[in-house]
């Protein structure tokens, strides 16, 4: 039996028959600077050459670089810290308040990267290996595809020659610029479970400014098939915990005839059904008390899973900050290599408390967590609030998540954000009534972000400093389809590119199919190539996996050196 996919074609353009000045429903992006290449940048230069870039592409979005801190502001502040015992607890029951303080921008929170163990002693109680230490480059540093960039802002108290934590976004990351006021030398390192560490040859306290990357892969990919790729880390348990580890993989549904994706999603199913409460009755062997209860908070979820990790074989981190403990594995991307990810296993929170987090962006992965969710992992998230407003999804467990409201992007977590009208995430747009009405006025507003959405990566051009945008202005059109289609068929798609003077011919443009509950995660369903008049057509096909719902089909030219890009917007 088929199944029917309706899409409503809100079309964010004008009628095709009439040719009027397009409403600009974005900032228009102007050329490269001369002799630069077609690649966009994604770093837009200072005007003085040594100083830090001016803003950073973050998505779809430009962010100027972060102001000097000031006495008094919350901006946080980095020391020489101990490393803390971790290790097996019996405090199974959820957390108060917990206190995260913001570094980056576009947050993460509440992931920042601060400490991050590799090895496990036989005592069942995590350490950091010191392996891998290497002094980085220093920057500058060029941006490279496929990673995406990262403001992050702090005070360093730096006692002569003692390492003092960097917090991170990835394993992997690169500092590509940095400010350091006053001005002191300072040398950065790295070890093998991607901690950073700033020294200086002097006593010093600065402000640190600085630019990260790191890949788009990390924070969300789609999992594949584990081919014959090094290991960059080699676990190795206790010859008696790895027994103890071992003797539980049945109940977990492990063995070693499973693909590492199988044993990665068997591991998250797990783990995540964890939930806060009452602690086990003690047996004869603790680690199967923590694993086999499912009992605990985040800590709890991240040390069994990282100890019957290690005993797989599979090379994975234990990672804290001061609110949250998760994971990161070396997991096999569908691209067919392998890399770091990210794994949230969830927690359990009374409330999270966020300072230094105004005027920041939230970060959203460019791809859908590629784990099971099983019931009890965010099963409650509709009912997360940040400073008194429904989130929509969970932040570490936590109910209550405040210091949030200031930022753009907060509700676009990856459940997608929720349209006006629909429930109660916001008021409806001024002279909308009733929720298609709502529906697109929110539509229009967004139109920008829509035709750019975050999947898959696009690099954005300079935007705009003093010079103004000399290309010629165009318009995207799309005409009016089949208001039905069948999931898993094909849709018909035609429009005009309007871009005269100039021709339009062989001019490609994307179309989109965005699901407007969940609008960063687009799907780009192929490209339409303009004749020299601007007409085009496309026979795109409908992913059978998509859900039974309406969406909106977006059309997309992205520019060139003469032509200013163009989304279809409705009139």
């Amino acid at each position: 039996m088929r199944l029917k996919l309706w899409i409503t074609l809100i079309f964010l353009a004008g009628h095709a028959q009439a040719m009027p000045p397009a409403r600009v429903l974005h900032e228009p992006l102007p050329p490269p600077p001369a002799g630069a290449s077609n690649r966009a940048q994604a770093l837009v230069p200072a005007d003085d050459p040594k100083a830090l870039a001016a803003a950073i592409r973050a998505g779809t979005a430009f962010l100027p670089q972060p102001k000097p801190s000031q006495p008094g502001d919350d901006t946080p502040v980095y020391g020489p810290r101990k490393t803390p015992h971790v290790g097996i607890d019996r405090r199974t029951a959820a957390d108060g308040k917990l206190h995260y303080q913001s570094v980056f921008d576009p947050e993460i929170v509440p992931y920042k990267r601060e400490l991050a163990f590799d090895s496990v002693r036989p005592d069942v109680t995590l350490a950091i290996s010191g392996l891998g230490l290497t002094e980085l480059p220093p920057p500058p540093l060029e941006p490279l595809p496929g990673r995406e960039l990262f403001w992050g802002h702090l005070r360093l108290k730096l006692p002569a020659g003692q390492p003092v934590p960097l917090p991170s976004v990835a394993p992997d990351a690169r500092v590509l610029q940095w400010q350091a006021v006053p001005t002191v030398a300072l040398v950065l390192r790295r070890d093998q479970a991607g901690n950073f560490a700033v020294t200086a040859a002097r006593d010093a306290e600065v402000d640190l400014r600085f630019v990260m990357d790191a890949p788009s892969t990390y924070f969300a990919a789609p999992l594949g098939k584990h081919g014959a790729h090094r290991d960059p880390e080699a676990p190795h348990l206790d010859s008696a915990l790895q027994a103890r580890a071992q003797a539980l993989w049945p109940a977990l549904g492990l063995s070693t005839k499973q693909d590492r994706r199988e044993q990665l999603l068997a591991l998250a199913e797990w783990f995540r059904s964890f939930a806060p409460g009452q602690p086990p009755e003690a047996g004869r062997d603790a680690l199967a008390d923590l694993v086999l209860s499912k009992k605990g908070v985040c800590r709890h979820r991240a040390l069994g899973f990282v100890i019957i990790a290690h005993s797989l074989g599979i090379p994975t981190h234990y990672v804290m900050n001061d609110a949250h403990a998760f994971v990161e594995v070396w997991a096999p991307l569908a691209d067919g290599r392998d890399a770091w990810q990210r794994l949230d296993l969830g927690g359990g929170a009374e409330s999270l408390d966020v300072t230094a987090a105004e005027n920041k962006r939230m970060h959203v992965p460019e791809q859908r967590d590629p784990f099971p969710r099983p019931p009890g992992y965010g099963e409650d998230a509709t009912d997360v609030r940040v400073d008194g407003q429904p989130l929509g999804h969970g932040l570490a467990g936590a109910k209550q998540v405040t210091g949030l409201a200031q930022m753009s992007g907060v509700a676009t977590g990856q459940t997608g954000p929720q349209l006006p009208g629909e429930t109660t995430t916001g008021p409806t747009p001024p002279g909308a009534t009733g929720v298609e009405a709502a529906r697109r006025a929110w539509l229009r507003e967004h139109a920008q972000q829509f035709a750019a959405p975050l999947q898959p990566p696009r690099p954005g051009l300079v935007p705009p400093t003093t010079a103004p945008d000399t290309r010629l202005p165009t318009r995207t059109l799309l005409r009016p389809a089949a208001p039905m289609a069948w999931v898993g068929e094909a849709l018909e798609i035609t429009g005009q590119l309007l871009t005269k003077p100039a021709k339009a011919d062989h001019l490609q443009v994307e179309i989109w199919l965005i699901d407007p509950r969940k609008p960063l995660a687009g799907r780009l369903l192929g490209v339409a190539i303009a004749g020299a008049d601007g007409t085009f057509s496309a026979r795109v096909a409908l992913p059978a996996e998509a859900d039974l719902t309406a969406y909106d089909v977006v059309g997309r030219f992205a520019g060139t050196s003469t032509l200013q890009p163009s989304d279809s917007a409705e009139d």
